[in-house]
């Protein structure tokens, strides 16, 4: 029976090792590899395929080759090359589940979506129905569960998105993770080490310790040049602009903890970095290049909602910013989406988001050594080019009160550099900016102005000291105040023949504040200004027609709501100081009958100051050279912003070349000018509209040239004129008043000026000696005539007082000569010459020793028988007897009788009259010692009588 005993225990002590063995080498691994899969698909749905299973029962070591999960279709969705499973039975006795290695080696996953957004990873499972849905489960342990060492090897995954038109496709891996001591023990930590590599380079990484009671991470994940071009348009296939380059690195040390009733999550020091960043528009152009973009010390904490950034740094980024044909900016429609994508609408309650506002805090923002270039579509121009540009901003934050503090710094093209430092305030839009430009060039500007102008900024740079002070909230306030210099300036034609131009225009200490409207300049100088006017020969000026008419229809005035005007205030000015050194302007005029060209320089003045709140006048002086040896000088108080109401202006002009003034007296007058110098002192009072002007002009050696035919010519007596106001030494002074109404539209005035000229010289035509006589200081009154009696040629004493004027005028006047012009009276001197006719032929018949009584009268009565008859005669006589005449009378009308009777010829009258000329010539050469020459007669010419009793021979003046 013993034996029989013995016999059974050793069966059982042979047979259960060999059973136990050849079911752990041979059995287990035949069911596993052909029974399980099989199991699991009737049971759970899967399908899986194992090609080989090894396990040795005594060292409980478990190996799986070619383990893979398919989909519907029969693909492979996960798969594993090599599983490895170490376990401890003996720990069992320790009440825990001990695993010594736990090794995978190449594991695969297919991330694929399909067109309906299915995961195909997820169709390996079978849906759960509803039951085992709401069936409770005890997630708890019945013993702690420890892995000593966990290893993914060679891990490779492949994500794949089939909605997009062109499917996205990404292969990660291979992917490496290692953990050590994963203990759910409470406050065992675990030991974990992840690598994931792409494109053979390892990209991705995480080191950290993690405990599972409580539940705790503490590590660092870092990433390093992980390429995002891949990525862009996969996540952002709306946005037209494409990264073509771009590299992210991550360095994330952090902290979670799970085991809270809020979660605690923290970054502590984190740093992030852009490399190697460009993105292109759809014609391939860079846009935004951004060869580093670097995030300093990152804190994040999820329970205080706090995020701060100690510094962020963009380093030599470029951007290429236009304005497009539409005026909206190309970076503006590179980001905006094609169509706006379905957002989701988070609904949160007041409480939620006042709990959870975030904070966020950026220190310091800075851009060094970028370049940015701004162009116009609109406008033919060259790019803006911002290189090297520096910008520094700070205490960014998410309080909108907050200021942030700015400084801008670029050069500009190369030459200007920009400086703009300040604050800024988002909440009001508040600025507060410092600026310091340099050599901006305005020629920048000139593709804007030639859109309303002809004119070309050839050359100019502006300079600009200046604060500004604004504010755009709900009442706009702007200030502006420093200094400002715009110098080097020159603005031609579209020929780019210059108009004006100066060497620099300086805006000392101005302000200008928006509300209320007001402007101030302390002062104002002006170096080396020009001006070129230049008058054509249809008239217009190289100034007319510089500003375009724009072809384009207006639109149309949209339907607004109508409101009340405001009342505008008119603007405050003040300018202290005006200074103007150097200046120079050129001057022609080529719709003359000869082109006239003249200039003047060393031009400077000043102006006081001028206030619209003040009625003080401002103090006007300038004074230069006006052609080559002419000065030229303008002193005044005048009321710059009311000039109509009061003005005094006095205006010198010396030493002028006349000649070269030819063009214009040769259109106006008809004659050029041979020389001559002119020097003017002009006076101008203006009060309330009413303008007196008191013009002294004084002319040396004016000498007249050819005459010059011209249709403007005024048919005035010009050389009569200079020859009678020219004095002894060659000078003229004319005094010539002027006056005027500024308040009437059609006031001109050129037109006074010119009508005052006309005035004086068509009195000088009209009255030469009484223009003399108020020169000289003479009685002049009488002089137009030499009167003589009728009849006679003698000069009778009256007329000697005449003569001896005439003389003094010639003596004072070189350049005059006197004219003579042989006069008679056909009536009185016809008259005169019978009568005479009559006497003598009665002498002639009177003896001469007569001793008879009345031979005189008996003559008389001799000759009027001879004339008529005997009959005639008595019955004449009869009748002056009748009349009670005396014979002195009666011998008186006999004589008039006979005079009506005899026929003087009118050769007779123009002897007369040329023998009253020749009595005058003879008087004034031999009595006043006058040059032959000087004295011209004129043709004889009848005259009018004067007071029925004397004849004048018409004296005038001509040069």
């Amino acid at each position: 029976m013993l034996k029989k005993c013995l016999k059974s225990v050793l069966f059982w002590l042979i047979f259960l090792p060999a059973f136990y063995t050849l079911s752990g080498f041979i059995i287990l691994p035949w069911w596993a590899q052909t029974k399980l899969p099989t199991l699991l698909q009737e049971k759970l749905g899967l399908s899986i395929s194992i090609e080989k299973v090894l396990f040795n029962p005594f060292t409980f070591e478990l190996h799986v080759n070619n383990l893979a999960l398919h989909d519907t279709n029969g693909s492979s969705v996960v798969s594993l090359e090599h599983l490895y499973v170490n376990y401890e039975p003996t720990s069992l006795f320790k009440k825990e589940f001990f695993i010594q290695s736990l090794l995978l080696d190449k594991p695969f996953v297919d991330l694929k979506i399909d067109p309906n957004g299915n995961l195909a990873l997820l169709s390996i499972f079978p849906k759960s129905s509803t039951d085992d849905n709401l069936t409770t489960h005890d997630n708890s342990l019945v013993m702690p569960f420890i892995i000593e060492h966990v290893e993914i090897q060679n891990a490779q995954s492949t994500f794949t998105d089939e909605r997009p038109n062109i499917p996205f496709k990404f292969d990660i891996g291979p992917i490496n993770y290692t953990v050590n001591n994963l203990s759910f023990y409470k406050d065992d930590l675990s030991i974990h080490a992840l690598k994931v590599m792409f494109q053979n380079e390892e990209k991705i990484s995480i080191a950290s310790s993690a405990s599972f009671e409580p539940l705790k991470f503490y590590g660092e994940l870092n990433i390093v040049r992980l390429p995002l071009s891949n990525f862009w348009k996969y996540a952002l296939p709306t946005i037209p602009v494409t990264l073509t380059q771009g590299e992210l690195s991550l360095r994330v040390p952090f902290s979670i903890d799970l085991s809270k009733e809020k979660p605690l999550v923290s970054l502590e020091k984190a740093s992030a970095s852009l490399d190697s960043v460009r993105l292109v528009d759809n014609e391939n152009k860079p846009v935004i290049e951004v060869p580093s973009f670097n995030l300093e010390t990152i804190d994040f904490d999820l329970q205080t909602s706090n995020i701060s950034i100690e510094k962020a740094t963009i380093t030599k980024p470029f951007v290429d910013i236009q304005l497009e044909k539409d005026y909206t900016l190309n970076l503006v429609r590179l980001f905006t989406p094609k169509s706006p994508s379905t957002q989701v609408k988070v609904q949160s309650s007041a409480k939620q988001e006042t709990n959870n506002t975030w904070k966020f805090a950026l220190k310091t923002l800075e851009v060094k050594e970028a370049t940015v270039d701004v162009r116009d579509q609109n406008v033919k121009s060259a790019p803006a080019h911002f290189a090297p540009l520096k910008l520094t901003a700070q205490n960014i934050t998410q309080d909108m009160n907050n200021p942030i503090t700015y400084d801008f710094n670029s050069t500009l093209d190369t030459t200007a550099t920009l400086n703009f430092k300040g604050t800024f305030i988002p909440a009001t839009a508040s600025l507060d900016i410092a600026i310091n430009a340099n050599k901006l060039s305005l020629e920048k500007a000139q593709p804007y102005i030639a859109l309303y102008t002809t004119t070309l900024i050839q050359d100019g740079a502006l300079s600009l000291n200046s604060k500004i002070k604004a504010s755009f909230d709900k009442q706009t306030t702007f200030k502006i105040e420093g200094d400002a210099t715009v110098s080097k300036f020159s603005l031609a034609d579209k020929f780019r023949n210059s108009l004006v131009a100066w060497e620099t225009l300086n805006f000392s200490n101005f302000s200008y504040t928006l509300s209320p409207s007001t402007l101030s300049i302390q002062n104002i100088a002006l170096d080396k200004p020009y001006i070129n006017l230049d008058i054509k020969k249809d008239g217009t000026t190289n100034f007319s027609n510089l500003l375009k008419t724009s072809s384009t229809p207006s639109k149309a005035p949209s339907k607004m709501k109508k409101t009340s005007p405001a009342k505008n205030e008119a603007m405050a000015i003040f300018i202290g100081n005006i200074v103007l050194k150097r200046g120079t302007t050129h001057f022609k005029d080529a719709s003359l009958l000869l082109p006239f060209a003249t200039f003047a320089d060393r031009l400077n003045g000043s102006m006081s100051t001028l206030d619209t709140k003040n009625t003080k006048p401002s103090v006007l002086k300038l004074e230069g050279k006006v052609d080559k040896y002419g000065y030229a000088k303008i002193d005044g108080s005048v009321l710059p912003f009311d000039l109509k109401n009061r003005a005094n202006l006095k205006i010198l002009f010396k030493n002028i070349d006349m000649p070269s003034l030819s063009p214009y007296s040769g259109k106006f007058v008809g004659y050029a000018i041979k020389e001559g110098k002119l020097s003017m002192d002009l006076n101008y009072k203006i009060k309330k509209g009413l303008m007196e002007g008191a013009n002294k002009i004084n002319l040396d050696s004016l000498t007249l040239g050819d005459k010059i035919e011209s249709a403007d010519a005024t048919n005035l007596p010009l050389g009569l004129a200079i020859a009678i106001l020219k004095d002894s030494k060659g000078q003229i002074d004319i005094d010539l008043p002027v006056s005027g109404d500024l308040n009437d539209p059609e006031f001109r005035y050129g037109s006074i000026v010119w009508k005052a000229i006309g005035n004086l010289i068509g009195s000088i035509a009209t009255s030469p000696f009484k223009l003399l006589g108020s020169i000289l200081g003479i009685e002049t009154e009488n002089l137009k005539s030499i009167d003589f009696a009728a009849g006679e040629y003698a000069l009778i004493d009256s007329e000697e007082e005449k003569m001896a004027q005439y003389q003094q005028i010639l003596e004072k006047r070189s350049e005059l000569n006197l004219i003579v012009t042989p006069s008679f009276n056909e009536t009185l001197d016809t008259k005169a010459l019978q009568e005479q006719n009559v006497t003598a032929q009665i002498e002639a018949m009177t003896p001469k020793k007569s001793k008879e009584d009345d031979s005189y009268s008996k003559a008389i009565k001799k000759l009027f028988i001879q004339k008529y008859s005997s009959d005639d005669y008595n019955k004449l006589l009869k009748s002056y007897k009748d009349e009670n005449l005396d014979i002195g009378a009666i011998n008186d009308n006999l004589i008039s009788k006979i005079a009506e009777n005899i026929i003087i010829a009118p050769e007779a009258l123009q002897n007369l009259a040329l023998k009253r000329s020749d009595t005058i010539i003879q008087t004034m050469i031999t009595k006043h010692k006058i040059a032959p020459a000087r004295l011209i007669k004129n043709e004889p010419k009848a005259s009018d009588a004067i007071r029925d009793e004397w004849v004048g021979c018409e004296i005038t003046v001509r040069n």
